[in-house]
């Protein structure tokens, strides 16, 4: 029997689901294309009716990452925060022992960040326009304007750096120390203070 005109996209979602997962979890050099085949219950030989290389895999599953985080930032409870409120509320949820130890469904940017450095230009290119549309999408909870980009970029530079090192120094108390250290620092903050008062005449 022929498949429906459904299932390949289908697969191809399924495939790319299941890297965007695997990648944040165990490093995209550390998947091989015969694990993430069998994970998402197809085989190897069918990779390559969906996918040019893996290169092209790790684009698509940044956009699945991306959209998780954009979720996870401004979404689920976090519709209608705005300004300060939101700030408080996302650095929480960033910088949370779940995210720490959840690495299968957290952000891409701490998990995968330094292998997109030595990426192909294309996945970089995909990498840094995702990025931009999140810290978009950051300062415009804050207000909007340049002093709000320019908070964005040092929050998110902030959250990325404190999630690397908790991580990496392989000890969940000293890690949610850590955590819980960086969620007491609002980076940006005093800045975006000083350029909302009034100029001395």
């Amino acid at each position: 029997m022929p498949y429906s005109p459904e299932h390949k996209p289908r697969t191809h979602a399924r495939i790319v689901g299941v890297a965007s997962r695997l990648f944040r979890r165990d490093g995209y050099q550390g998947t091989g294309v015969d694990r993430l085949m069998s994970a998402a219950g197809l085989t190897r030989g069918g990779f390559y009716a969906h996918f040019r290389d893996k290169t092209q895999l790790l684009i698509e599953s940044l956009d699945v990452a991306f959209d998780e985080s954009r979720a996870n930032l401004l979404e689920r409870g976090h519709e209608d925060l705005v300004g300060e409120a939101w700030v408080r509320a996302a650095t929480r949820r960033y910088l949370s022992p779940e995210h720490r130890s959840g690495l299968a469904d957290g952000c891409a940017v701490p998990a995968l960040g330094s292998e997109v450095a030595r990426a192909p230009r294309p996945v970089q290119r995909a990498f840094a326009r995702r990025i931009m549309e999140l810290i978009e999408a950051m300062a415009e909870r804050m207000g909007g304007g340049a002093h709000a980009r320019r908070r964005a970029l040092a929050l998110l530079s902030s959250w990325v750096g404190a999630m690397v090192l908790s991580r990496a120094v392989g000890d969940k108390a000293l890690g949610e120390e850590i955590l819980a250290a960086s969620r007491d620092v609002e980076p940006g903050a005093g800045a975006a203070r000083r350029s909302a008062r009034p100029r001395a005449r």
